[in-house]
């Protein structure tokens, strides 16, 4: 996996929780927040979770509320029992919040599903992946493409997953995935 810098910041405007298409369904609710899941594309190995707010509504359309996070995921190729992450957006006036970890959580206690970290992760996303490491009720581990797996351990400093003798970051001889399940 690979560091990378994201500098820009996310406005994810509103969603239209009843819009006309079907696609999306109310999965709960965390922390004062909605989850929405558009599984239609399900059986083509991909996913989409938008966590909005329904406290911030847009102007006079009570059905139109703030988009907090949305999440696209695939199955992955090497690993196909679980949902790779293939990109995390966050709108920039709910960070430092835990709201990603919290999301990834309730996904993967809900929906019973396994998460594979992104091949490219920024400072905020290794941070999730820390931070779900600490949740007691997740099994967060590494493992390379044949080998076996290994329970991840965390580095405070830089507030990302580590393991004792190996690299998950930045490494040029094994390449490393991180997974996470409930």
């Amino acid at each position: 996996m690979d560091r990378i810098e994201m500098k820009k910041k996310a406005s994810l405007g509103y969603f239209d929780t009843k819009a006309n298409d079907d696609t999306w369904t109310r999965l709960g609710s965390f922390s004062k927040l909605q989850v929405w899941v558009d599984d239609s594309m399900m059986e083509e190995g991909y996913l989409e979770v938008d966590v909005v707010d329904t406290s911030v509504q847009h102007g006079r359309s009570p059905q139109r509320v703030k988009r907090v996070l949305n999440i696209t995921l695939s199955i992955g190729e090497d690993f196909s029992n679980a949902f790779h992450i293939d990109m995390t957006q966050l709108d920039h006036r709910y960070g430092g919040r835990g709201i990603a970890a919290k999301a990834y959580r309730y996904i993967m206690k809900h929906m019973g599903i396994t998460l594979q970290a992104g091949t490219c992760q920024s400072k905020g996303g290794r941070k999730v992946w820390f931070d779900l490491a600490k949740m007691q009720d997740l099994q967060v581990w590494a493992q390379t493409k044949h080998g076996k797996s290994t329970v991840v351990d965390i580095d405070k400093e830089l507030r990302e997953v580590c393991l004792p003798k190996k690299a998950i970051y930045d490494s040029e001889r094994v390449e490393t995935y991180v997974f996470a399940s409930a």
